[in-house]
């Protein structure tokens, strides 16, 4: 999953709003921030459509808005920002292109003081909606694998881990049910490691995922690697033609 990080100026803005950027899900909060939530932001909407010239078109290119504040310039299908400083409660969130045609503005759930949370964009034309899910706990110095299941369209989803050499060995080790993240823990230690999200023990058509295809830098699929331990599954509803609705990221 490519992370994307809005321009020096907007971040200048965003931190005088009362929010701020960061690239892991579990650093611990600077000083004065115990009041405040971080949280990112993901589309997991195939498409991103409003009414143009009287039918729904795709708005194509669009840029993110929080709260009225942008905070990504490239916003699109398994996109996802860093974490982000806010303050607790609900929030707006609009996607829009350069002529103004938009999707929102979007109300999230309200969020908690001093928590982490990825809220996602999700649905189809006219039912689009913001997910929020609650960052899971890390496990010190162990390894994790979490699947965060955004898809309107599949009501429960299973996962696992699979050899990532003979990407072969598929087995399930958990499910969530849509709206729900679930995370397990896997050891001290992986390696030749990858992650599915399927129905049992076999994958959805293009949904693995080994390390390695989530970062080129980790080239022996292994999980703790560097600071991160947990490989995090978000899976959406496929846009029609492709071959996987998986994305995923290395997250503390």
């Amino acid at each position: 999953m490519t992370l994307r990080t809005a321009a020096a100026v907007l971040t200048a803005m965003l931190a005088t709003a009362g929010c701020g950027g960061s690239s892991s899900s579990s650093s611990a909060m600077p000083p004065g921030s115990s009041n405040m939530v971080r949280a990112r932001f993901g589309d997991g909407a195939p498409e991103l459509e409003a009414i143009i010239n009287g039918v729904p078109q795709s708005i194509g290119q669009a840029y993110l808005q929080v709260d009225g504040q942008t905070v990504d310039t490239q916003f699109s299908y398994g996109s996802m920002t860093q974490f982000l400083f806010l303050t607790p409660g609900t929030h707006s969130l609009t996607a829009l292109d350069d002529l103004g045609y938009r999707v929102g503005p979007l109300k999230s759930a309200s969020l908690s003081t001093g928590k982490e949370y990825t809220l996602i964009l999700v649905g189809s034309y006219p039912k689009y909606r913001v997910l929020a899910f609650e960052e899971p706990a890390s496990i010190k110095g162990g390894a994790q694998l979490s699947l965060y299941e955004a898809s309107p369209q599949v009501p429960k989803a299973s996962f696992g881990r699979f050899t990532a050499s003979g990407h072969s060995n598929f087995k399930q080790l958990g499910s969530a049910a849509f709206g729900n993240v679930a995370t397990v823990a896997l050891g001290s230690g992986v390696s030749d490691f990858g992650g599915y999200v399927g129905k049992g023990n076999q994958a959805f058509p293009g949904d693995a995922l080994t390390l390695r295809q989530v970062s080129a830098f980790d080239k022996q699929n292994e999980l703790p690697f560097h600071n991160a331990t947990r490989l995090s599954l978000f899976f959406y509803d496929k846009v029609q033609g492709s071959s996987g609705s998986v994305f995923g990221s290395l997250d503390k």
